[in-house]
């Protein structure tokens, strides 16, 4: 499993802008993967999970191998997987619940693309499925990560360059297109997600999504409550600052001489607010919100488990700096209990494990042990979170319900959320949250049940989204 990627960080310092998204605390997602391995025969491991398929057992691995990579390359490999679902619960038989998900043409059709390639129909539901996930996390979330580096790269800019330059007016310019096309991205998917399919599958469908404009989406979506007043007043301001520069050459060339430094850094931080927001409406960011805001004991249970994972690997892949850890005094490497921020300030919650204040308050004050010994308790924090995210991400597929469901539920467990706690962490509003609540119980499995325990249901529920012709108006 591979490291997180790590910036430098700074001596317990912090960040000059308070960004809501950075590339530690944005799902831009996990790839899902499948292998074929054969020790005394061969098997398949898809996402993590071992499968031993019947009539493999006894092939070379290396003719499976082959046999996946001609189902890869085949059309009816594309269609079959384009109709799958991106979650696989485990309160249902792998078969049926992805072989439902496809229509009758295609059921008849997996037979034979099995046969085709020397593979069972379950080997390629379940390789369609991998495939199904990847899809899902390729558009949107690549992106979100060339978001985050050209905002990270303008802001350096701005930093170097003292002021609003040629070179800043463009990339700002750049950076809010990329920005306003994310959030259409985004905002097209939570319609699809919350109106069509989740509510009263009303009769909208992808197609007609994408001819609705970005007006239509986001009224629709704010006047059945999924997303707040003020979510959708942050992205329509970003949409009409962008056609005011991109379709005004003159507004454009002045912002050199009309905006300093700090207009420029406040737009940033707006912009970075609004794609948080619809992040946020998606799913996107679900397991980074669950471990900030969900149930102690379920978040609890889940860090236990990230803590082993993350020690268990340093030991394996990093010894030596994970022997820095071991032989201090500052550091209680069981005792360690952390909070993620979802927040870009360059220091993490630290309730217990680490002893911050035998470290000097100034990297100039520190010497060199001091610096390589707080940069490594860093990374292996670091290292812990994106363990603890993995093992929710995990939970969000195997759940019956579906990301944001699971999400609402989480936040709703939690001992301290109120209706309008889990509104403003959505970026929605109260009537959405109850709309959820309404269905959540009776829509969990044993799963659910199992992991979070008793579930909230409502004393006053509230009615569903009635069907009104002016709803895409």
């Amino acid at each position: 499993m591979p490291c997180p990627k790590c910036d430098d960080v700074p001596f317990l310092g912090d960040y000059s802008r308070d960004f809501v998204l950075t590339r530690y605390h944005v799902d831009v997602g996990q790839p899902s993967e499948f292998r074929v391995e054969s020790k005394l025969e061969t098997v398949l491991w898809i996402d993590g999970d071992l499968y031993r398929v019947e009539s493999l057992v006894e092939e070379d691995p290396d003719n499976v191998r082959s046999s996946i990579d001609g189902l890869l390359q085949d059309e009816r490999f594309e269609k079959i997987s384009d109709n799958l679902p991106d979650n696989l619960p485990q309160a249902y038989d792998e078969d049926s619940y992805l072989s439902r998900h496809l229509p009758e043409t295609l059921r008849q059709k997996l037979t034979e693309v099995a046969a085709d390639h020397s593979l069972t129909p379950k080997s390629v539901l379940l390789l369609g499925f991998v495939e199904s996930k990847n899809k899902i996390l390729g558009k949107a979330d690549n992106t979100l990560v060339q978001y985050i580096e050209t905002r990270d790269s303008l802001a350096n800019h701005l930093d170097n360059e003292g002021g609003v330059t040629p070179r800043i007016q463009r990339e700002f310019v750049a950076h809010l297109l990329l920005a306003t096309a994310l959030t259409e991205e985004l905002t097209s998917e939570a319609l699809f997600n919350e109106i069509y399919r989740e509510e009263h599958r009303l009769w909208e469908n992808k197609r007609r999504i994408n001819y609705l404009s970005q007006d239509q989406r986001l009224k629709i979506l704010k006047d059945n409550g999924v997303i707040s007043k003020d979510l959708d007043s942050k992205v329509r301001d970003i949409k009409d600052l962008r056609d005011s520069l991109v379709h005004d050459p003159r507004r454009r060339t002045a912002m050199e001489e009309t905006h300093e430094s700090e207009w420029v850094n406040e737009r940033l931080v707006e912009i970075d607010e609004a794609v948080a927001g619809i992040l946020d409406i998606t799913g996107k960011t679900a397991a980074r919100l669950i471990a900030e805001n969900g149930p102690t004991e379920y978040v609890g249970k889940k860090c236990e488990d990230a803590l082993r994972e993350a020690r268990q690997h340093w030991e394996d892949e990093h010894q030596h700096r994970f022997s820095l850890l071991e032989g201090s005094d500052i550091v209680e490497i069981a005792d360690l209990r952390w909070k993620i921020n979802l927040g870009s300030l360059g220091n993490r919650d630290v309730s217990q494990g680490v002893s911050f204040e035998q470290l000097p308050d100034n990297e100039e004050d520190a010497t060199t042990e001091e610096i390589r010994l707080f940069e490594t308790i860093m990374e292996f924090l670091r290292s812990c979170e994106d363990f603890l995210v993995r093992r929710i991400e995990r939970d969000l597929e195997q759940a019956n319900l579906d990301r944001q469901d699971f999400t609402v539920l989480c936040l709703l467990c939690a001992e301290q959320n109120t209706y309008e706690d889990v509104a403003e962490l959505l970026g929605s509003t109260v009537g959405y949250v109850q709309r959820k609540e309404n269905v959540l119980a009776w829509r969990s499995s044993e799963f659910e049940k199992d992991e979070l325990g008793d579930l909230p249901k409502p004393n006053d529920p509230i009615p569903p989204l009635s069907q009104s012709e002016d709803t895409d108006q």
